[in-house]
């Protein structure tokens, strides 16, 4: 009879269990992470939950895919939301779960091991480390911390060395016969959950000091469209410890923050790379150029910084056949080894001035542009300058607007020309499409400007052609001497 007295009770009891069930959450771990205070023990943490009043902590070392393998290990009030195992090998790998009343077991963790050893890459001064992945991580994992420190008199707290998504990563050029030590934190996606491996001591056992030895050796230009560099290193008996050579460019000369790298190469057995810059314009000035070699074992080095040789000049005032060329270069002493070329042709040796006046008169017979170019007397690898052209004949001149309606000069357009051959004229006007709208194979009548030889007045097939801007080109030689030529421009048609 008592029995049934108390089975309404039970009812009741059983009832508001099952609410509690209800409003409960499933088990969670929040992380497994050893606590880097001395001695290094295994923290457990879990979300917490209101509905609950304790919580059981389980264990695994072996065979942690069966879930059968986990044992209890301890059980505590959901108040504590942390358990430290004083027992944990932390060279291993322990897994955690944890359950309460009326639920399964949580996903489980494991504690990150993490390991040193010598660098596989050879390089004795560079320590390796891995650790096994974190997983189950509350949020996901989304990245590792490394910290590090070196072990001296006065310890300094860690330090950020860096952050990787891979499970490895190698410390290099560390110092000579030095201490360190390092730890490894796993960061969910929130960045509000972290955990730490073990702290692991390495010594790293060699420093080589030496910088490798690279070096600019030849910058030449090449058909005036680009600029080869020639660069030597050392000779790397294990290329594996050879990373790439980076080559930097400036256009400002002696301030390294204007340098930026352009290209880079891979190690080659036979220590000469060569790098073809296209993207530089030797037409237009210097170009400072410097070598960047980074390696796993020596120290990282910077190579001299050197230029392409500049030629400039002009035709003197006044002077019909003398020009004054320059030259301009930088880094590089070698300024007798280079001759000036006329013409194609040796005219003479470069000594330590970089000004001459030329009297061209006697190459006029090779045709009425003189060209300038400078190269050296090596013959092994020439060094080449840009070609500089400073033409002889009389200027064309183009009008940059014409009035069809305008004055007798102005009402037609055409180029301003002094004694140019009919053999090979011809003079072509475009429109802003391409189409041509005008050809004459015969250059204008000076002073008559009622003859529309040579003239264009501004229509296409009979019809007036809208105020724009158009284009012309002009092919044109002269009676005087050899030589073929052309001019391009725009104009703009006014009505």
């Amino acid at each position: 009879m008592l029995k049934k007295n108390l089975y309404p009770l039970f009812l009741i009891l059983l009832f508001f269990s099952s609410l509690q069930i209800i409003h409960a959450q499933q088990p969670r771990l929040a992380s497994v992470s050893v606590d880097t205070i001395f001695p290094q023990q295994i923290k457990v943490s879990w979300v917490y939950d209101q509905y609950i009043d304790s919580v059981t902590i389980y264990k695994c070392t072996q065979n942690c895919n069966i879930e059968d393998n986990f044992y209890k290990i301890a059980k505590l009030d959901m108040a504590d939301l942390e358990w430290i195992d004083t027992l944990a090998n932390i060279a291993s790998q322990n897994y955690y779960s944890i359950g309460w009343q009326w639920s399964g077991k949580s996903k489980p963790q494991n504690n990150m091991v993490l390991k040193a050893q010598q660098a596989l890459d050879g390089c004795p001064n560079s320590i390796s480390l891995i650790w096994n992945p974190y997983i189950n991580m509350t949020d996901t994992l989304d990245y590792y911390n490394i910290f590090y420190r070196k072990i001296e008199v006065d310890t300094p707290s860690f330090e950020l060395l860096t952050y990787t998504k891979e499970t490895q990563f190698t410390a290099k050029l560390l110092q000579n016969n030095s201490i360190y030590e390092f730890v490894v934190q796993a960061v969910n996606k929130n960045n509000l959950l972290f955990a730490f491996s073990n702290i692991v001591e390495d010594t790293a056992k060699v420093v080589i000091t030496d910088p490798v030895s690279v070096a600019i050796t030849r910058v030449s230009v090449v058909d005036d469209i680009a600029i080869e560099i020639d660069i030597n290193t050392d000779i790397f008996p294990e290329p594996e410890n050879f990373h790439n050579l980076y080559l930097l460019r400036s256009l400002v000369p002696n301030k390294s923050a204007n340098f930026i790298v352009i290209d880079s190469l891979s190690y080659n057995s036979n220590n000469e790379y060569l790098f073809i810059d296209k993207d530089a314009d030797p037409l237009s000035g210097l170009y400072y150029y410097q070598a960047f070699v980074k390696n796993q074992c020596k120290s990282n080095d910077t190579s001299n910084v050197m230029t392409n040789i500049f030629l400039w000049g002009h035709r003197i005032d006044d002077e019909k056949y003398k020009d004054s060329v320059l030259f301009y270069q930088a880094g590089v002493d070698l300024y007798e080894m280079y001759e000036l070329l006329v013409n194609e042709k040796p005219f003479i040796d470069i000594n330590l001035l970089n000004q001459y006046v030329i009297d061209v008169e006697k190459f006029m017979k090779d045709g009425l542009a003189t060209t300038y170019k400078i190269q050296s007397k090596k013959f092994t690898k020439r060094w080449y300058s840009n070609t500089l052209s400073i033409p002889h004949e009389p200027v064309v001149y183009f009008p940059n607007a014409f009035y069809p309606r305008g004055a007798d000069m102005d009402k037609s357009f055409y180029p301003i020309i002094s004694f140019p051959s009919e053999d090979d004229y011809f003079f072509i006007i475009y429109n802003r499409w391409g189409q041509e709208l005008y050809r004459s194979t015969l250059p204008p009548v000076p002073n008559e400007y009622n003859n529309m030889q040579g003239r264009w007045d501004g229509t296409f097939q009979g019809k007036e052609c809208p105020a724009e801007i158009y284009a012309y080109k002009l092919s044109y030689s002269y009676n005087s001497g050899k030589g073929k030529f052309s001019r391009s421009g725009t104009f703009m048609l006014v009505r």
